[in-house]
Parts: C-alpha cells; structure tokens; sequence
C-alpha cells in the first residue's frame, strides 16, 4: 500500500470513528415544567395581544375616503367620482382600485398565462396551450385594434401578446383628470409594482401586441389576490389634502365588472388613503394577532388550572 493510499484509509477511519458518525455529539432535549409551560403560553399570548392592539391603534389612525366607481351610470363611457375630504390627509396619499367579488385566486384562472412570454419570449402553438381558453386575438377579444403603435387590425388567429384569463380581465379603467378644489393636479403612477416584477416583465413585439406588458398597471394586475374582494395600487398624490377639500375624478369607465364576472354583486371602487409604518388599513392583520394572543393566554388558562387540579389529588 502506498504512503497516499495509506493516509486516505487512516483519513476514512478517523471519520468512521468520529463522534458524528457514532452519534456521540452532545445534544440537548428541552423538557418543559408545566408551570414554564404555562409562562410561555402566558408570554406569546400577551405579545400577540401587544402587536394586535398597536396595529389596530395604527390602522385606525389612517384616513380613507371610498367611492363606488360610475355607481349612478354603470353603463356610461365616462362619470365623475367626487370625494369630499373631512380630514386633513397628509402625503403621500394612494391611490387604489378596488374590486369586489373576483376570485383571481381560481386555479384555472391563474394557470391561464404564459410566464414565458411575459419576460419577452416569443411562443409557439404548443407552448401558448397554457394560455387556455384564452389563446389567440380572437379569444381575448383583440381583434380591431391595437392600444401600443397604431390602430392597424390584429391578426384574428395569431397567439395574443400577451395571452391567458389573467391578461384579458386586466382592469383598463382610466383615471383621466384629477382636480383638487378646482385646481388639476397630478398623480404619480411610477414605480406603483415591484421591483423584482419590473425586471421580469417585457414587451415581445410591440407592432402585434394589444397591449404595454412593461406597463406598470398591467404588472400589478398581473400579481393576482388571494382574497375575493381586493385592492391595487393605481398611483399616488404627492401633496396634502386639507380637511373640507373637494377632490373630482374624471373616469374613463372602460371596464364592466357585472358583464365581466356575470354578477350584479360584482362592484368597483376608487380609493385614496393615508399609510402609516405598518402600510395602509388593515383589520385583518390586527384581528388575526388578537384571537392567536387570546388563544394561548386561554391555553395557559387551561394548563395552569389542570396543573393545580392535579396538584390538589396528588395532596
């Protein structure tokens, strides 16, 4: 045996024997009392409480003004939203679309979209399968005209860019004119997605594609709700808005939630709200880490009564 073959078998018996192998590392196995039971329930339950009030006090410190889009003239091409402002909001203040009664969390509806051509890739027959039943300009109701380059018609059976359930019900509403006590203003809607989704998504061919997929509102929409009733982010107004303000909105009412979703339940709001650290309103948060925080203070109830029921019989 050589000298090399002689220190690799001496290397290979020094790992077999090693205390890693044998299982002899040193270990330690937490056995809680009852009573250190019952103080760590005790703990997690009054932080959870903690943080449930805190945001719940933040939240409610918010302002938020809500109102149902083009509710008196569903049918009208355009309407006017009307805030009247109570309080002074201060900047910046977001801007959201709101819709209620849309599953965007349906598997079929997710599925529907091709993530390939969404980072500017072209697809073939096979590939754009994915995209089913909405495959091709004619599925997705792209046929007369195009919102990129020009008007020229769209080829009928050509796959759609992009194509997918996602894409076609992407929400088209524009929000055309904003004035605040009679005075336009602007809303900023850059850099409204991710950042991470702005390196993702890119346009494929702009000559053939029914719309922008580098658009930031497309981007948004495209990142679908968990819940039914959900809201995105439109833009934001960089400046305050004292209290007993006017604030109008001229509306481009492009999108027909009752024709799309088949519902007269189905409806649409405009939003403008306040944020704070902990983001914008948010109930849900501060109720979820409430009912945690008063279920493990009611475990550390149980526990320590059946501790001292125990107690007694053993006396």
């Amino acid at each position: 045996m050589s000298k090399k073959e002689e220190k690799e078998y001496e290397e290979y018996e020094s790992l077999k024997n090693s205390k890693f192998k044998q299982q002899k590392l040193p270990g330690w196995r937490p056995v809680p009392s009852m009573i250190r039971t019952v103080i760590i329930y005790f703990g997690f339950g009054i932080v959870f409480v903690g943080i449930g009030v805190l945001i719940l006090l933040f939240s409610n410190d918010i302002i938020e003004e809500k109102e149902e889009i083009c509710k008196d003239e569903p049918n009208s091409k355009n309407c006017e939203i009307k805030f009247n402002i109570e309080k002074d909001m201060k900047e910046k203040i977001m801007v959201y679309y709101e819709i209620d009664g849309f599953y965007q969390n349906h598997r079929r509806y997710m599925k529907s979209r091709s993530d390939k051509q969404l980072k500017g890739e072209k697809i073939n027959d096979k590939e754009a399968e994915v995209c089913y039943p909405a495959i091709t300009n004619k599925d997705m109701g792209k046929t007369k005209d195009k919102t990129i380059t020009d008007t020229t018609p769209l080829n009928e059976s050509a796959i759609a860019i992009p194509c997918g359930l996602m894409a076609r019900s992407y929400f088209n509403d524009n929000f055309k004119k904003w004035e605040l006590n009679g005075e336009e203003i602007e809303v900023n809607q850059e850099n409204i997605s991710r950042k991470s989704d702005r390196k993702i998504f890119k346009n494929v061919d702009l000559k053939n594609q029914w719309t922008d997929i580098e658009n930031e509102h497309f981007i948004v929409w495209m990142r679908p709700s968990p819940l039914p009733n959900f809201r995105k982010l439109w833009g934001r107004i960089e400046k305050p808005i004292k209290a007993n303000s006017i604030l109008k909105v001229e509306v481009e009412n492009n999108y027909n939630v009752t024709k799309l979703f088949s519902t007269p339940d189905a409806k649409k709001y405009l939003i403008i709200s306040t944020v704070n650290s902990f983001g914008g309103k948010n109930h849900i948060l501060s109720i979820g880490c409430l009912i945690l925080g008063g279920i493990c203070i009611i475990l550390g109830v149980i526990f320590f009564i059946g501790f001292k029921m125990r107690a007694k019989k053993e006396k």
